[in-house]
């Protein structure tokens, strides 16, 4: 009887501390969803060795709120990339293949359950491409076309202030700003988004920038995931000697913070 009572007393004892660390765990849960804040960090790497030497890493932050009508989203990201060319002596020649960095960041206010005004801004460096630098700023105007828990097609349209440094020639422009984005849950722990941005000069319509991106994510757990990432920025009117367009395909692992 004692060894029954006993028993019956320990699995009490372990079924009330289990529902009590559920309860911790949906509590914390459910204070980040009110929070409305989503971070993921993630990382890919390259690396060859023996007849060939390559070297190539990326990563990237990502920061979102999605608060009643609110949204912000903050996306700083970086690839670097370098091979071995050959021998002086007994040093290896390495070249620099990619060297990239860019921040975006971008705030909207809901006007209606599909309509918002935002404001956003975006500052890059692409050594290889010869950008110095090159600052995007401005407002606009969006609507959601379709907007659900597993679907959101947005369009915008604004203006946009460049000002840029390729290879040390300054240039400046009032642009025209076009842009979509079209995500998509595949499935509860996959998602596949698609965005296109079109940037011209407003007195010069054959100046012009056009970002793309495609992406795919799925998670493997509940804090790891995996990313496949393809990238295309086109400038018609590069820097002296350069090529119009630069294409980046990035694989890596991310975590949900």
């Amino acid at each position: 009887m004692v060894r029954y009572i006993v028993t019956v007393g320990t699995a009490v004892i372990l079924s009330f501390v289990a529902a009590i660390s559920n309860a911790a765990e949906a509590e914390e849960q459910e204070k980040l969803v009110k929070k409305g804040w989503n971070t993921e960090i993630h990382a890919g790497l390259n690396l060859t060795r023996g007849n060939s030497k390559n070297l190539l890493i990326n990563a990237s932050l990502l920061e979102e709120y999605n608060k009643g009508d609110n949204r912000f989203r903050l996306n700083i990201q970086g690839s670097y990339g370098e091979s071995e060319t050959g021998k002086s002596g007994t040093n290896d020649i390495k070249q620099t293949t990619v060297q990239n960095v860019q921040g975006v960041a971008e705030y909207k206010r809901l006007f209606s359950e599909r309509d918002y005004g935002y404001a956003n801004a975006s500052i890059i460096n692409n050594r290889i491409a010869g950008i110095d630098y090159r600052a995007i700023a401005g407002p606009g105007v969006g609507r959601y076309f379709l907007k659900s828990d597993r679907i959101n097609l947005n369009v915008e349209i604004g203006a946009a202030y460049v000002h840029q440094c390729l290879l040390k020639d300054i240039r400046n422009s009032v642009n025209l700003r076009v842009a979509h984005r079209f995500e998509m849950k595949l499935l509860d722990t996959s998602k596949l988004w698609e965005s296109i941005e079109y940037i011209p000069v407003i007195n010069d319509p054959g100046n012009y920038l056009v970002n793309f991106e495609i992406g795919v994510e799925t998670a493997i757990t509940t804090l790891l995931n995996l990313r496949l990432v393809l990238q295309d920025q086109f400038n018609s009117q590069p820097a002296s000697g350069k090529e119009r367009n630069d294409l980046q395909l990035t694989a890596g692992i991310g975590c949900q913070l």
